[in-house]
């Protein structure tokens, strides 16, 4: 009897895993030295509430792939504003870390990433505007999109630290420094359309110089346009205090516009993108290659942590659950109670979907703490870490990956032939409903039409079909921001793991798949590295 606990127990310290915090720390996508205020639990409300500046704050998931593309375009975003970040405040927040989940929670995010403009002296509970919610910018779109909500506070009234835009209505250049004061030695006039905002743009980069004031005209100004002889919008022509056009430009460019001026000794300010890269720490890449020793496994560690992170920060994330909402939330709930390997110990499960199925209405903080008095009293064998889903660097693989082998486990160890897409149903529902990344959530509904997962009439089927979606997704992100280094998208399972899998060429076998897969997410191919198999099967030391 001692012996088998030993065993099991020696077991789980032959690989080490991370901790809570190494977790979530792997999860940041930004860095203070990377000029973008690094935002949490502790100092979200103090600086964002009552702020005589107004805040653009990103919400994000660390693991989530359109999130980790739409940072470098955030990073750029903030390079590209450095000459009025006087007049609004830049920031993100990792919605990833559970400790920061009061402040997501609050701030109504439903979808990864989310962009939101907090107005000066904002307050707890006044709106907030969104900016940009489940999809992925390039920081062209992405600073149009402020912009456009910078000219609607200063046309609302708000915003008062923001540059007043003059429009010019004359016919001509005559009346062009009609009450301006002696310092102003040039004006940049813009000419564009109703739905462009480079004049805005302009005045924001230039708001610092009293040598220099910004006009707008419209191109409906059919006098102006014809004198200045400009067809194309927006068009910019500098004059000095003599009228004269120093200088025009057609399709511009707000640096070419400031290189112009820097050479009258009109400067405006810039910084270099910080172009540091991070050190992988020595310990987390030991850990990867030992476990990809292992070769294709399943890991509680992983299964335990995908189930976790799904209810605790994805599901419990919506204020109000119902409808369709709590018929997928139903749906899932009944196949991981059914399927998933709890061993002994599936008391939680049987309370949420008892929460569930009594009634048409569900608040999310309900959810959230039956798993967090579930993770007091021990329901789960390992803490929440990943082990087989560990990246070899940040924010790469964790959830997403853990969330995949939840999904191919449960198929796999369905046994229900009256209802062969059960799991994938209940996949489909909660992808669609409760999937942070937005993006993601997008392209697997679509996949799903595209691939006819409506038509899957067996368990065999439904096996294959979702290992077919999940190469799908991995070729599309092949050499993507989102890969690992360590862990390619490569076709699975790879020649190397299952020859048998391969025609001589390069075909696959479908029958040699599906017992590969069947072998691989077995309930007896479940490793229990870094689990506590005492919590999982209490009575295992009485068999002996």
């Amino acid at each position: 009897m001692k012996k088998i606990t030993v065993f099991l127990l020696l077991i789980n310290f032959l690989i080490p895993t991370t901790t809570q915090s190494e977790t979530s720390e792997a999860e940041l996508l930004y860095d203070p030295s990377e000029n973008i205020e690094i935002l949490d639990i502790h100092n979200f409300h103090t600086k964002i509430e009552n702020s005589q500046t107004p805040w653009l704050v990103k919400f994000y998931l660390g693991w989530c792939g359109t999130c980790q593309k739409l940072s470098t375009e955030w990073k750029k975003f903030r390079n590209e504003i450095t000459p009025w970040t006087d007049l609004v405040k830049v920031g993100a927040i990792s919605c990833s870390d559970p400790a920061n989940t009061p402040v997501c929670l609050n701030s109504n995010i439903s979808a990864y990433p989310t962009i939101k403009y907090f107005p000066e002296n904002y307050k707890s509970g006044d709106d907030s505007t969104v900016i940009l919610k489940g999809e992925h910018l390039d920081v062209k779109a992405l600073k149009k999109r402020v912009i456009g909500q910078i000219r609607t506070e200063i046309s609302e009234k708000r915003g008062q630290m923001y540059p007043k835009l003059s429009t010019y209505e004359h016919p001509n250049l005559e009346k062009m420094f009609e009450g301006l004061g002696e310092s102003v030695k040039y004006v940049v006039l813009v000419v564009e359309a109703p739905d462009q905002c480079f004049a805005t743009e302009i005045a924001l980069n230039l708001h610092k110089n009293r040598n220099v004031s910004v006009k707008f005209a419209p191109n409906t100004n059919t006098d102006l346009v014809n004198n200045l002889q400009v067809s194309t919008f927006p068009s910019v022509v500098v004059l000095d205090r003599n009228n004269n056009v120093s200088k025009r430009f057609t399709d511009p460019e707000g640096v070419a516009i400031e290189s112009f001026l820097l050479s009258y000794g009109l400067e405006v300010n810039r910084i270099e993108p910080n172009t540091t890269k991070k050190i992988v720490p020595k310990k987390l890449l030991r850990l990867n290659q030992r476990v990809k020793k292992m070769g294709d496994v399943v890991f509680q560690v992983d299964l335990e942590a995908a189930l976790r992170y799904s209810l605790k920060q994805e599901v419990s994330a919506v204020r109000v659950i119902t409808n369709e909402r709590l018929d997928a939330l139903r749906a899932y709930l009944t196949v991981v109670k059914k399927y998933f390997p709890f061993g002994e110990n599936n008391e939680l499960i049987t309370q949420l979907v008892k929460l569930t199925s009594s009634s048409e209405q569900v608040q999310g903080v309900e959810i959230f703490q039956l798993v967090q008095k579930a993770e007091t009293n021990r329901a789960f064998s390992s803490v929440q870490t990943y082990l087989g889903c560990l990246g070899s660097v940040s924010g790469k693989r964790r959830y997403p990956c853990s969330l995949w082998q939840l999904f191919h486990y449960l198929t796999v160890n369905s046994d229900d032939e009256t209802n062969p897409r059960e799991v994938l149903t209940a996949m489909h529902g909660y992808i669609r409903h409760f999937f942070g990344c937005g993006g993601c959530s997008r392209h697997f509904q679509q996949m799903a039409i595209e691939r006819n997962l409506s038509g899957v009439s067996s368990l065999k089927e439904a096996v294959l079909w979702l290992w077919e979606a999940h190469n799908v997704v991995n070729q599309r992100l092949k050499g993507d921001v989102t890969e690992d280094p360590e862990f390619l998208k490569d076709k699975f399972p790879a020649k190397l793991r299952c020859v048998e899998c391969y025609e001589e060429d390069g075909t696959w076998r479908r029958n040699e798949v599906f017992e590969y897969l069947k072998k691989m997410y077995g309930k007896f191919n479940v490793r229990y590295v870094g689990s506590d198999t005492r919590v999982l099967f209490p009575d295992l030391d009485n068999m002996f």
